[in-house]
């Protein structure tokens, strides 16, 4: 293979690595480490079938962007009409200020705890460094940046599961076979919230339009060709791989922690980090510490941009990263976020936005559902009867498993 194959296949990749942020974002490490650390291996098929259910979910939100040229919020508003859509933005602004805090909170944490600054002091850098980044970069070389930093995370853990000796059988075995257990039904959710993000759904629509994987619209839609037709390949390839592989990560990060720190409590970012240093000394702990640092820069990007998608898509506004509103509105929900991110409890703050995530998922479903299932929309692009399916089982998993889990919600309320 050239150098010249190399570099085209690579630019397939992007969007969906982006989106794949979500899989191992703080938030999500976070989460995925409070659950291996309680139920061991038994929690990994969550993450292995959520995981499956990502790439469906996320392919059909991203198919949507390319086809319609527009992101889901943005069709929503179209298609249902101001208020509906103000509803949908109501939801979602509750919902993006809990994670985007969750996500602030996770990377200062990480960066307090290797630098040594103080937490406020860690919570400014984040800021700046994340606001920077998304104010001053065009999205394709923000694109390459997250791109080098999950690759980053990916090798990371890839060490760590070598290091720890984790079997890999039993790792493929609790992954396909789940468990039933009502007690985890809590940490199931919290995981598919994790995964499955209605925020970064959105966000996938929006940046296959950055991409320049959008048809022209003057065409009918059952007329692409060339190098249109291209372009839904190119999304569905990014999507499949990216997220598969994402998936992959995250089952590495509940394996670690089953093994690290099996049967201890997670209410701290030392309960984390310290077993590290147990079983890999030094080294160990360092290479932990810059790999959360790598996830939380890559996360509060990519949830900051879903965010302003959300906002401005269901207020009416089509707008892209280039424009000057869309970095001001970024700006502003950065501020937000980092202000918020002294509310006390971030370990637990940040496992249930990832719970509430899941709870709010099939309202966003829902309406994806519906848009891409319309042939006159969507053209001979329209979602299969599997795809169907497969989004309509996951609206009444996650209902499922949200009432199963009311108890242990409650109890942690209470």
């Amino acid at each position: 293979m050239s150098l010249r194959d190399v570099a085209r296949a690579i630019s397939v990749l992007g969007p969906a690595v982006l989106v794949s942020v979500e899989l191992f974002d703080p938030a999500s490490i976070v989460t995925s480490t409070a659950s291996g650390s309680a139920f061991g291996f038994t929690i990994l098929w969550a993450a292995f079938y959520s995981g499956l259910l990502l790439i469906v979910i996320q392919e059909a939100g991203a198919r949507l962007g390319v086809i319609t040229g527009k992101t889901l919020a943005e069709n929503i508003y179209q298609r249902y009409g101001r208020r509906s859509s103000f509803l949908f933005f109501a939801a979602s602004l509750f919902l993006d200020f809990g994670t985007m805090t969750a996500e602030v909170m996770g990377l200062s944490l990480a960066i307090s705890f290797l630098s040594g600054v103080p937490y406020p002091a860690a919570v400014l850098v984040s800021a700046l460094i994340t606001a920077v980044l998304a104010s001053f970069f065009s999205y394709h070389l923000l694109e390459r940046i997250i791109m080098f930093l999950v690759l980053a995370i990916f090798l990371a853990y890839g060490y760590f599961l070598f290091a720890l000796n984790i079997p890999i059988g039993t790792i493929v075995f609790h992954s396909v076979v789940p468990s039933l257990d009502p007690r985890s039904f809590f940490s199931a959710e919290a995981i598919i919230g994790a995964t499955i993000m209605p925020t970064y759904i959105i966000l996938h629509s929006g940046l296959v339009c950055e991409k320049g994987w959008i048809h022209d619209h003057h065409k009918p839609i059952d007329k692409l060709m060339g190098e249109e037709t291209e372009h839904v390949a190119c999304e569905r390839i990014d999507s499949v791989f990216s997220l598969f592989m994402g998936t992959i990560l995250n089952i590495m990060i509940i394996a670690s922690a089953a093994v690290l720190i099996a049967g201890r409590s997670v209410n701290s970012f030392l309960d984390i980090a310290y077993p590290f240093f147990d079983r890999l000394g030094t080294p160990g702990l360092v290479l932990f510490a810059v790999t959360f640092i790598f996830a939380g820069i890559a996360a509060v990007i990519t949830l900051g941009l879903g965010s302003v998608y959300n906002t401005l898509g269901f207020l009416g506004f089509d707008e892209r990263l280039a424009k000057r509103r869309f970095k001001l509105v970024f700006i502003l929900w950065l501020a937000i976020a980092a202000a918020a991110s002294f509310l006390p409890n971030p370990i637990q703050i940040i496992v249930l936005t990832q719970y509430l995530n899941a709870a709010l998922l099939p309202f966003i479903l829902a309406p994806l559902l519906l848009l891409t299932m319309d042939a006159k929309l969507m053209g001979s692009y329209r979602l299969g009867k599997g795809m169907i399916i497969i989004i309509s089982l996951t609206i009444l998993l996650t209902a499922f498993l949200f009432l199963g889990s009311l108890g242990s919600l409650l109890g942690i309320l209470h």
